[in-house]
């Protein structure tokens, strides 16, 4: 299934954060293997938070999978 803005979100909303470890796994395995031709960038921001940006033909995106602290 090709992944749209709006599936990554439900994905993400529903998602219960653990660590930065299981997230990538979690990522890689529910997203990125479903949306070719993008680039993506996983990781923290300054308060604690962590954000998955992906760019392509069909999402180009921030997405806030763990809030900030």
């Amino acid at each position: 299934m090709a992944h749209t803005a709006d599936s990554i979100q439900d994905w993400i909303s529903s998602y219960t954060f653990v660590d930065n470890l299981t997230a990538s796994k979690d990522i890689m395995q529910h997203i990125v293997r479903d949306l070719e031709n993008h680039g993506y960038k996983f990781g923290p921001t300054e308060n604690g938070g962590y954000i998955l940006n992906i760019t392509g033909p069909v999402v180009n995106q921030n997405f806030v999978v763990k809030s900030d602290s």
